[in-house]
């Protein structure tokens, strides 16, 4: 049963108040000194200190917390949190550098770019798919995570770059005894989305020291985009006009052939007048939605003591993935092919531009490989000199590299070759078979294929060390300190082959080259101060200094950034039960590698042509084109080498109170700012530009007036603002039937602005599609000896349709959502434990983007479950 210790009030006030546990292998223990009070480390500060509490709000989730969740990885944990307030990419299908196999978390709504993510109180490698600036948290094994602490505030002064938003510190196990094996299964209702994993976790432990590993295995099926929509809704109309019945468009209008359109898969003849006769692909029936995901993920943490006041510590990991995603065959976009009117096989004598898809050969399936190791090593040490002083001295290595090989892309060139040769009837003038023409066409695309390859690596060293100390502490007032350095360099390469870096290429995304070096030196003080009336003062410094150095192709250019960041924070216990506390800091992000140095790169971004079709009066005459929500449009995207740092400014203040024992409860406020964001402007936004100036040099237009190709580069362009409320409250009841807790936690985001352009007004998101003003989550358990049951419920709050903010009419208002995980769980007397669960238990759909219909993609991924009903059951057993 629950015992009111000292030790259990104020570990029960940490999971309430957001204040971090202890970090075994930097506090040593106290019954190795009874005759002391026992000094932590707290996240948020590099200071040990007597006082869970501090002046920086943190979220702890437990291992057992984590457990009660229901959720399979730690991503999906982290998404689930009201502080990651609009949701956090998953890897998808169609997304390159590697982005179809990472996930990430993005707190306060702000990229994931922004969000620092800590193992063991260390920098993660960065994914290939973000130039290395956001760490992949679909890599960490659920298994060896003790708890997860989220640090709600910028943290600029105390970890330095990126922590703009937040910080993320997972916390790996370290102290297990024996041996354990666990093995668990998720089921969802959806056809695919089968998950399987399988764990072994071991570990000694001695008078000296101790060790642990830790083995995890984790399958994860496909799921397949035409399972999670209605595809046999008649509002369905996410079709493509680069079909595998070419189309091509001449001066008399469209021309294709109705009876290979009739017989071809996933091809649809809406020659209805409205369609112009095209023969439209459905490419919603061959993509998956998630890849087929294999990770085979080991950690070893160990320490030993040298002597009384001296240890080595080190952990050891890595990590294998593999995810095959799968895209619909390539359309022959890049470089659009034509046929003459004088060609043999041209079936109305006129010149025709082509719109063709080379699906005969297969869908693009892409095969990407992530493989991750990392390795730390340190001396932890104590000198008895006055106060005494902690000091240690550490080094660490970190090596991620992405493979990507993304089959049956199509080089153009051949393709114009092959049309301009006479030797193919791809509009089967001649009347061929469907069996024969499908042959012609294998072999004609055949000729064409091209495998892409995508390589990246991100290869970061660092050597840090500190000391620490207590200066003053003479019962009423106190004064501590820690000094610290640290210096990293970081490699960072990602190509593409050759032929698809040329733009000759279509169906991938190369182009986007680096090849640059990243040397950071800083340094950190961090002064606390403990007052009379229980007031403790924080100030906090760090000075970065970024050399950075990249070769554009033409030449190599570099870039040097330096900042100052400084924070205070105040804490005061006017009783013992309750906790006021403000903090405030200055933050800044050094561009990324990518940012900086990446070379042109091609993407087809999808956007509403407004002045072709509706300002133009032509959106009848081509509704392909101008479908609802916007059609795909070649778009370039490149770096820029004279970026500059992003600059922000972040400020919490709150009370937590410790009602009772059993009763606990935390109110925050946080506002925060960020200047000289670094983005590219999005292709609807120069679209509107262009509309507005009367024209755009970013915006190139074919004789027909539709677009043709775009172009976006980074710059310093953007500032934001949010700020908003985070609640927290936990009670515990001990009954003669067991002992029950509720825990919840509930996010309000009252203000998040942004400017797309220096001098523009703010334009204001929260409340509007995909920017919930509301999140949260409510957890519910029992505990009686063996036994033990939980039911947790996620709520998304509803969101403005955004129609007259955007000015369209074919965006949906989306309601509040609700999702609901129960569970069940016995440890038996063979010292094993069963657990049986189910995810989204009423199975709640995850709502559309558009009114009245339901279509391809057409729900946030990051918010919402689309997987329906997940039955999940795991099996653990210790000796």
């Amino acid at each position: 049963m629950y015992k009111n210790s000292l030790l259990a009030n104020s570990v029960r006030l940490a999971l309430v108040g957001g204040v971090v546990a202890l970090t075994a292998p930097v506090a040593f223990a106290a019954d190795e000194a009874p005759e002391k009070v026992e000094r932590i480390e707290v996240t948020g500060s590099r200071i040990k200190q007597v006082d869970m509490e501090t002046a920086s709000p943190v979220t702890v989730l437990t291992a057992e917390d984590i457990k009660l969740t229901g959720e399979a990885t730690v991503a999906d944990v982290l998404n689930n949190s009201s502080v990651n307030s609009f949701g956090s990419w998953r890897g998808m299908s169609g997304y390159g550098s590697g982005g179809a196999a990472t996930s990430n978390v993005q707190m306060r709504g702000l990229d994931a770019k922004y969000t620092l993510v800590l193992l063991d109180g260390r920098r993660m490698p960065g994914t290939s798919s973000s130039s290395g600036a956001s760490a992949d948290t679909s890599r960490i094994p659920m298994a060896i995570v003790e708890r997860i602490e989220i640090l709600r505030e910028g943290a600029s002064a105390v970890y330095g770059s990126d922590a703009v938003a937040g910080v993320i510190n997972i916390i790996t196990k370290k102290d297990f005894e024996g041996l354990n094996f666990t093995y668990d299964s998720e089921l969802p209702s959806v056809e695919g989305g089968d998950v399987n994993r399988f764990t072994v976790t071991s570990g000694y432990t001695s008078d000296k020291g101790n060790i642990t590993l830790t083995y995890e295995y984790y399958n994860s099926q496909k799921v397949m985009d035409k399972d999670i929509w209605k595809f046999d809704d008649p509002t369905y109309f996410d079709y493509s006009s680069y079909s595998s019945v070419p189309n091509g468009k001449g001066a008399s209008g469209w021309v294709t052939n109705s009876a290979m359109c009739a017989e071809a898969p996933n091809t649809y003849d809406l020659s209805d007048g409205a369609n112009g006769g095209r023969c439209l692909y459905s490419y919603g029936e061959v993509t998956k939605l998630f890849g087929d995901v294999v990770q085979n993920s080991v950690l070893s943490n160990f320490n030993y003591e040298l002597s009384e006041n001296l240890r080595f510590r080190g952990r050891a990991s890595a990590s294998l993935s593999e995810t095959d995603s799968r895209y619909a065959g390539t359309p022959v976009s890049t470089n659009k092919p034509s046929m003459s009117a004088s060609n043999a096989y041209n079936p109305v004598g006129e010149d025709l531009d082509l719109s063709m898809r080379s699906a005969a050969i297969g869908e693009r399936d892409t095969r990407t490989e992530i493989n991750s190791i990392d390795f730390f090593g340190g001396l932890v040490g104590y000198i008895e000199a006055g106060n005494g002083i902690d000091w240690e001295i550490n080094g660490q290595h970190s090596r991620s590299t992405t493979n990507a090989f993304n089959q049956n892309l199509i080089n153009d060139d051949i393709i114009q070759t092959l049309i301009d040769s006479e030797q193919y009837d791809i509009f089967n003038t001649t009347g061929m078979s469907y069996a024969d023409w499908d042959a012609m066409m294998v072999d004609f695309y055949g000729q064409a294929a091209h495998t892409g390859i995508y390589q990246a690596q991100f290869i970061s060293s660092q050597i840090d060390g500190l000391i620490s100390t207590t200066f003053i502490d003479d019962g009423e007032f106190s004064l501590s300190g820690v000094f610290g350095a640290e210096f990293e360099t970081v490699e960072f390469t990602q190509k593409s082959d050759p032929q698809s870096a040329s733009g000759r290429v279509s169906g991938g995304s190369g182009g986007d080259d680096v090849n640059a070096t990243r040397d950071r030196t800083s340094a950190y003080v961090e002064i606390q101060a403990t007052l009379p009336f229980n007031v403790d003062v924080k100030a906090a410094a760090r000075y970065d200094n970024y050399d950075q150095e990249g070769d554009v192709g033409a030449n190599v250019v570099s870039g040097s950034f330096d900042n100052v960041s400084p924070q205070l924070g105040v804490t005061w216990r006017p009783v013992d039960s309750l906790l006021l506390r403000a903090s405030w800091g200055e933050s800044f992000r050094a561009p990324n590698m990518g940012e900086m140095f990446s070379s042109q790169a091609l993407s087809f971004e999808t956007a509403d042509d407004n002045l072709w079709c509706d300002q133009g009066n032509n959106a009848a005459s081509d509704p392909v084109y101008c479908a609802t929500g916007g059609s795909q449009h070649k778009t370039w995207f490149g770096g820029n080498p004279d970026l500059k740092p992003e600059e922000g400014e972040s400020f919490t203040t709150g009370v937590v109170w410790n009602a009772t024992d059993s009763l606990a409860f935390e109110l925050s406020y946080y506002d925060l700012t960020l200047d000289n964001q670094i983005a590219s402007t999005s292709l609807t936004r120069l679209l509107k530009d262009e509309i507005d100036n009367g024209g755009s040099d970013a915006i190139v237009r074919d004789a027909n007036g539709k677009i043709d190709v775009a172009y976006s580069f980074d710059r310093n362009m953007a500032s934001l603002e949010t700020s908003g409320f985070d609640f927290k409250a936990s009670y515990i009841l001990e009954t003669e039937v067991g002992d029950f807790s509720v825990k919840g936690e509930m996010g309000y985001v009252k203000d998040f602005s942004q400017t797309s352009a220096k001098g523009e007004e703010p334009f204001q998101y929260a409340g509007l599609q995909d920017y919930p003003e509301y999140r949260g989550n409510v957890n519910l358990s029992w505990t009686n000896g063996d036994m033990t049951a939980a039911w947790t419920t996620y709520y998304i709050g509803a969101q403005d349709s955004g129609n007259e903010e955007y000015g369209t009419d074919y965006l949906a208002d989306i309601p509040s959502y609700f999702k609901h995980n129960v569970q069940f769980s016995y440890n038996h007397a063979w010292n094993g434990k069963l657990t049986l669960g189910v995810n989204n238990l009423f199975d709640e759909e995850a709502p559309s983007w558009y009114e009245g219909t339901v279509g391809w993609r057409d729900v946030n991924t990051g918010l919402y479950d689309v997987l329906g009903r997940t039955v999940f059951f795991k099996i653990e057993q210790s000796f």
